[in-house]
């Protein structure tokens, strides 16, 4: 009998995170990593499922990773200016960012998922100087328990937000923005060219048909976030192929370089506040 953990209890929304911890773990072994994250390549020996069938979405191996050192870097430039802030990571997954990040001796950390995934996050990652809460990111119980300790917060949500409708991706954040004012929250936008399109997703099409999620909405400008809500501010935008583009192949490189390439196929991590 195998002591690995099944993830056969997780949706399919949720199932994503077994794409992200493969890139994540792939890439520990490369000689010239985009990021290393020890955790990732213990944590995929311990589950119990054919990673080999990711193993032709290169792309995205190389994306998933180049978005965890976006979203890092732009966490530690969040913490070098406030060093007592609370972190909540909404749609943690099986993610090992705060280890990943040299534990922060923040205020403190939060790992939010739904509670299946909590479940299993507790068997391979068990709790540390981080908490782990079991309720989805649309309840607003979590935002009562972040605000009671009345310091700067910092919202993280990768990967998670492109798979919800438009208009619950727009009322969650006015919630956040009614319920956290001067809360700062960092999330990721798939290109145009990538919403409705998941069965040809390099790694998505891998998943079965009916577990697969969907990539469901962008926005072409940025700026629309700040119409959502008055206390929204576009705080910044940074694009992937900024920090992926040595590692991706030639042709790759090419397209990301042209205008059409960039507005079309380029993911955004984006940075709003909510200004009080």
């Amino acid at each position: 009998m195998s002591d690995k953990i099944s993830p056969d209890k997780i949706s399919g929304l949720s199932s994503t995170l077994l794409i992200t911890l493969w890139a994540k773990a792939v890439e520990y072994d490369k000689p010239n990593p985009l990021l290393k994250d020890p955790e990732a390549a213990r944590l995929k020996k311990q589950i119990d499922y054919d990673f080999q069938k990711f193993n032709s979405a290169r792309l995205s191996q190389v994306g998933c990773c180049g978005r965890a050192k976006l979203f890092d870097q732009q966490i530690l430039t969040f913490l070098s200016q406030h060093p007592d802030a609370v972190i909540v990571q909404l749609g943690a997954g099986l993610d090992a960012r705060f280890e990943r990040l040299n534990r922060p001796k923040v205020t403190a950390w939060y790992d939010l998922d739904l509670p299946e995934v909590i479940a299993i996050r507790r068997q391979l990652l068990p709790e540390t100087d981080n908490q782990y809460l079991a309720d989805s990111l649309f309840n607003t119980d979590w935002m009562n328990t972040v605000r009671q300790h009345n310091k700067p917060i910092l919202l993280i949500l990768e990967g998670v937000l492109m798979f919800f409708p438009k208009d619950e991706v727009k009322h969650f954040i006015v919630t956040v923005a009614e319920n956290l004012p001067n809360s700062t929250m960092i999330f990721d936008i798939v290109p145009p060219m990538a919403v409705g399109r998941g069965q040809y997703h390099d790694a998505l099409k891998k998943i079965d048909n009916q577990a697969r999620p969907e990539f469901t909405w962008t926005v072409q400008n940025s700026q629309e976030f700040e119409t959502w809500h008055p206390s929204v501010k576009l705080d910044s935008v940074h694009y992937l192929s900024d920090t992926c583009q040595s590692h991706y192949p030639w042709w790759i490189r090419l397209l990301y370089a042209t205008r059409w390439g960039k507005h079309n196929l380029d993911m955004r991590i984006v940075t709003i506040s909510f200004v009080a």
